[in-house]
């Protein structure tokens, strides 16, 4: 009897001391491959609901806080030894690929016309093609920043993490790295149509990236991954629940690779 109980104790406390891991990724050998420019890829989606037939967007708030992202993001990379960020994609629903209305709203006044999906798109990138590309890869990201616990030690924390092909038509030289940020903050079951695109994306890609988590409590969630053009390699990347944009960018950029 006691041998058992000696054994549930053993087993229990190997349990408790085993790392438990964490959503921030992190690539081991980032100082080693060259970044000689930096794009930022923001979308950013704070729907509400006042009991109407649509649910309401703001354009004031969206463009004001999409323009304090991009700054505060730029400065931080710039405190981080990267260059300043020339080229930028800032959008709000550019993941929404069902068809959805919403009443259009400035500074809290109602607009006489709706709008669609993206409902907000200002970038300085090539033309509308580059625009979609990135579109695809944003959606195609969702199996590696949805949550999964990460032990840098494991051999398997770093496996599939890179992108490959899918960066070979973007028009940008090899050297460069992307930043792409998905910020969420909707009400309560406003996007279903991205809730679940993104839960079929992660779980249909569960056998080349395993161990991924689905948290579809609340829509609520911001991520971010920093990604290499030449190799399609995901230099960082992190997932949070709680982090929005009143926060310091630093927390949603946690452990962000220096140079």
């Amino acid at each position: 009897m006691k041998l058992i109980k000696y054994a549930l104790l053993m087993v229990i406390g190997l349990t408790a001391c085993q790392p438990k891991g964490s959503y921030l990724y992190q690539f081991p050998q980032t100082a080693n491959i060259s970044i000689n420019e930096v794009v930022v890829i923001i979308d950013y989606l704070n729907l509400r609901d006042d009991l109407g037939k649509n649910w309401d967007f703001d354009s004031a708030h969206h463009r004001l806080i999409l323009n304090q992202l991009l700054n505060q993001i730029n400065h931080k990379l710039r405190q981080d030894g990267y260059p300043k960020v020339k080229q930028y994609l800032l959008s709000s629903g550019l993941l929404i690929k069902a068809p959805m209305t919403v009443d259009h709203y400035v500074d809290g006044e109602l607009q006489q016309q709706p709008l669609y999906p993206p409902f907000i798109i200002a970038s300085t990138l090539a033309d509308t093609k580059q625009i979609e590309l990135h579109q695809e890869i944003m959606t195609i990201l969702a199996k590696y920043i949805t949550p999964r616990t990460h032990h840098m030690n494991d051999a398997m924390t770093h496996r599939g993490m890179q992108m490959g092909h899918h960066f070979e038509a973007i028009d940008l030289t090899d050297d460069t790295a992307l930043l792409y940020v998905q910020i969420d903050l909707s009400a309560p079951g406003t996007v279903k149509q991205l809730t679940t695109f993104l839960v079929s994306g992660a779980i249909a890609s569960q056998t080349d990236y395993g161990h991924v988590q689905m948290h579809n409590s609340s829509n609520r969630a911001s991520s971010a991954a920093l990604i290499h053009k030449g190799t399609g390699q995901i230099l960082w990347k992190n997932y949070s629940s709680t982090w929005q944009p009143s926060k310091p960018i630093n927390w949603l950029l946690v452990d962000f690779p220096r140079r």
